[in-house]
């Protein structure tokens, strides 16, 4: 290949393009983030929990999910009540005596985090994160 200087700017125009095809590169990296992406989950983790007579039960005592995948609790309560995870930041659920009630949350950070009953002070439910 023979280059061919501009005679106004006396460099060769194969190496202005190459760096602007270098600069183009470097930006779009910038711009994407250029590492590896996790893929979003997409399926959410269900749970159900019956909170009746002064007992709550959840359909699992441990639930496995992946950082920011969406977490659906299904929640029967014959009384007022709140849940609470200890993540940060808290997710605090506000529960009414009434069935068929739904919520939904993720957590960003990988740990294991205790859900608690507020009004009857017990763990209904370890969330495993990773």
């Amino acid at each position: 290949m023979r280059l061919v200087r501009h005679p106004e700017r006396g460099r060769a125009p194969a190496l202005s393009n190459l760096a602007v095809i270098v600069a183009c590169v470097i930006l779009v990296s910038a711009c994407t983030g250029g590492g590896e992406r996790k893929p979003e989950p997409t399926n959410p983790v269900r749970v159900e929990i019956i909170q009746e007579d002064g007992e709550v039960t959840a359909s699992h005592d441990i639930v496995e999910a992946e950082r920011g995948q969406t977490i659906e609790l299904a929640v029967n309560s014959d009384a007022a009540d709140e849940f609470h995870v200890h993540s940060d930041p808290k997710v605090e659920l506000a529960v009414r005596a009434a069935d068929r009630q739904t919520f939904t949350f993720s957590i960003e950070t990988a740990g294991q985090y205790e859900m608690e009953s507020h009004e009857l002070e017990v763990t209904i439910l370890k969330l495993q994160i990773s």
